[in-house]
């Protein structure tokens, strides 16, 4: 268990308002909102004071700064509820207006997403769920927190953070050259009959089960590879060898399609 790089200031909470160690594993994000318009650093200085009974793990301030007060080892009291305490790294935000929605800047909101992402990965909570690993104050309490605004952003919240975590493959196009047929320049081949490919070395080639699914990395500069029993080789010259060493591991699955002439 780690701290945020992503913050930039440290505010720490007063020691009587927070607890030391934590007594179960973190399982959730809870997001607050500060009911006002406030920088990082002032949100900390009220967990600062003795007697205040609250605090949070993170604040993002109206200008998207990042600081934290508490330690994701410790729990903060932030949820009004022990068993969320417990499990919850908690993150305040300033509103850019009182009242009304209890809007939160662009700056805020992006920096809260870039946040999400990292307590997410860092503590293995997997894909954000809103209502599930990515939750909000008021779940656990009577209290209006996080405000109309933050809670009708969760979904949006949520897969944005995701999009950092799991960014989406580009799917790329190639043309085969030919099945079976001599690997000229640049060429990409397949071979599925026999028990070799035959090809000489100057190429990259991997393997193939039936449902076009790589059972092999790449071979670079072999050649003559084994074609797997129902299976195939896809073998590449320069360029389409390049294209197969960055582009194929064991395990990436091909989606192929023919066209007739």
């Amino acid at each position: 268990m780690s701290n945020s790089p992503l913050a930039k200031l440290s505010v720490p909470a007063h020691i009587g308002n927070y607890t030391r160690g934590r007594s179960s594993k973190i399982t959730k994000i809870t997001l607050h909102h500060m009911a006002g318009v406030l920088s990082a650093k002032r949100c900390g200085e009220l967990f600062q004071a003795g007697g205040r009974n609250g605090s949070a793990h993170y604040g993002i301030g109206n200008d998207g700064t990042i600081a934290q007060y508490v330690p994701e080892t410790d729990t903060a009291w932030a949820d009004g509820n022990w068993n969320s305490n417990c499990t919850s790294v908690s993150i305040e935000t300033s509103n850019s207006a009182t009242g009304g929605d209890w809007k939160v800047s662009d700056a805020a909101l992006r920096s809260l997403i870039k946040l999400c992402a990292d307590i997410a990965k860092r503590n293995g909570l997997g894909k954000l769920v809103a209502g599930k690993n990515l939750t909000w104050h008021s779940m656990y309490s009577a209290t209006a927190c996080p405000g109309p605004y933050l809670k009708s952003k969760m979904d949006y919240i949520a897969a944005e953070a995701n999009k950092i975590n799991y960014p989406e493959k580009e799917e790329i196009e190639v043309k085969v050259n030919g099945i079976n047929t001599l690997r000229l320049t640049d060429y990409l081949v397949i071979y599925n009959i026999g028990n070799y490919t035959g090809t000489n070395q100057w190429g990259v080639e991997v393997a193939f089960d039936s449902n076009c699914v790589a059972i092999s990395d790449p071979v670079c500069w072999v050649g003559n590879m084994k074609i797997p029993s129902g299976g195939f080789v896809l073998s590449g010259h320069n360029k389409a060898g390049n294209w197969i060493a960055e582009n194929i591991k064991k395990g990436t699955k091909l989606n192929l399609s023919a066209t007739v002439k």
